[in-house]
């Protein structure tokens, strides 16, 4: 890295990084791999950065069944589970804006150095689901996990809420993601004894990746585990759940949306998942498509915008779609849901029996 790409990244990076507390599943592509870690003894020690909101109760949800869920979850609770690179931090900074509007506190997990998406040992998912269930005030808790089944230990569930984006996209803004500057500098000034990436790393595009067999990075292979792909955040904890393009993942996947999510949004319908936000869970979302709209929108910071991040060849992104048929598959149910929640708020409401 020449001098002038420091300089403009330690500029960036002195913007961006209140702003990047969620920038860590990157490691997963660097090769950096991480262990779990001591079952947490309460939420202090899991989590960084409680933002306290004014004080109030209200009904946090506003339209039926069957296309909302959320009415067997705590009110008090929602649990936001943020994915790399499918809008986790203009949701956070959503949230940021609503937190004192709607009354409720904001609690985001802290970064660490490896963090693990699936965790096969039960008592470190009931750990966590503890102290998930600890906060007794209105709490919005973004902490990135795969989904946790609270009722199976003896816990009231929470909330359930995420955001997507086109698997192939987000697998091509994750790989030049991991050799952005602001986020590379971000992470060493978060922790010190880490090194920057070769030269060769970062020059590396999508393109060559793809034409090098040997190269793990870019290579989504069906069958092997690919940590952190999308249905494994929906599917679990099972030892299938971490298996890129399985179909048992797939059918899991489904069946904990359908059961457990009130709102799994699409970033590609960013309008669309503010109004059924708003709508369907109104306790932490009132007024969020104004606060987005005058406050968010257009703002590359505050929606984490990779500057650095190049033009993709139509053919590598045809190839790398390739192997995406099972991922894609789910992005489009999710989809079909979101737009089913959607049609719901526009249905006329029926006039009460005379």
């Amino acid at each position: 890295m020449n001098l002038r790409s420091q300089r403009v990244s330690d500029l960036v990076a002195a913007v961006c990084i209140p702003a990047s507390c969620l920038m860590y599943l990157h490691l997963m592509l660097l090769g950096m791999p991480g262990t779990p870690s001591a079952p947490p003894t309460g939420p202090e020690e899991s989590l960084a950065l409680v933002e306290r909101g004014a004080s109030g109760v209200g009904s946090p949800f506003a339209v039926a069944p069957p296309v909302n869920v959320t009415g067997g979850a705590r009110e008090d609770l929602l649990l936001m589970t943020p994915i790399l690179k499918c809008g986790a931090t203009a949701m956070r900074n959503l949230l940021k804006a609503l937190k004192n509007e709607n009354k409720f506190d904001l609690v985001i997990s802290q970064p660490k150095k490896a963090e693990l998406v699936h965790i096969p040992q039960r008592n470190i998912q009931h750990d966590l689901a503890g102290n998930a269930s600890f906060f007794s005030r209105p709490t919005v808790l973004m902490q990135s996990f795969a989904y946790i089944n609270f009722t199976s230990h003896h816990l009231r569930k929470p909330i359930h809420v995420s955001l997507v984006r086109s698997p192939v996209e987000r697998a091509i803004s994750w790989f030049y993601h991991a050799r952005a500057p602001f986020q590379l500098v971000e992470r060493h000034n978060r922790f010190p004894d880490t090194k920057f990436p070769t030269r060769k790393f970062l020059k590396k595009d999508l393109e060559t990746c793809l034409k090098d067999r040997r190269d793990r990075e870019c290579r989504y292979v069906i069958g092997q585990e690919v940590l952190g792909h999308t249905i494994e955040f929906f599917c679990g904890h099972d030892p299938f759940c971490p298996i890129f393009g399985d179909r048992q993942g797939l059918n899991r996947a489904m069946q904990v949306v359908e059961k457990d999510f009130a709102v799994v949004g699409i970033l590609e319908d960013w309008d669309k998942t503010l109004a059924v936000l708003e709508h369907y869970i109104p306790r932490y979302f009132k007024g969020a498509t104004k606060i987005y709209q005058d406050r968010l929108k257009g703002d590359k910071i505050m929606t984490n915008e990779n500057f650095y991040k190049p033009k993709v060849d139509p053919k590598a992104r045809e190839f790398l779609n390739r192997n995406f048929t099972v991922e894609n598959e789910f992005y489009d149910f999710l989809r079909q849901r979101l737009d089913q929640q959607y049609r719901a708020l526009l249905a006329p409401t029926p006039s009460p029996e005379a």
